[in-house]
């Protein structure tokens, strides 16, 4: 089963349900709670996902800078996306990620 990490965003559950019929698990983070040691948090959330999906409209720069930080630490593409719905975020995840 694949990985998929959302950031930002108030549909977990929908996210989460789409993905699974997709056979991906969702790695999520809402993007409001502020934590002290942003990059240790998303050293452990993004271990062995295959695409990140930062939603702009949703995060604080702070949290898209320690993402994209830690992303390229571990190489892993990480995609801007402006909407939170549900459906343009599966069609990101699609775009993105190889399905084999």
């Amino acid at each position: 089963m694949k990985k998929v990490a959302i950031i930002g965003g108030d549909n977990k559950k929908g996210y989460e349900d789409k993905l699974k019929t997709l056979n991906f698990e969702l790695k999520y983070y809402d993007g409001r709670i502020k934590r002290k040691g942003n990059k240790n948090y998303f050293s452990n959330l993004l271990k062995g996902v295959e695409c990140v999906i930062v939603i702009l409209s949703a995060v604080s720069h702070g949290t898209m800078y320690a993402v994209k930080d830690v992303a390229n630490k571990f190489g892993i593409k990480v995609v801007y996306h402006r909407s939170k719905g549900i459906s343009s975020v599966i069609n990101a995840v699609h775009e993105n990620v190889a399905f084999y």
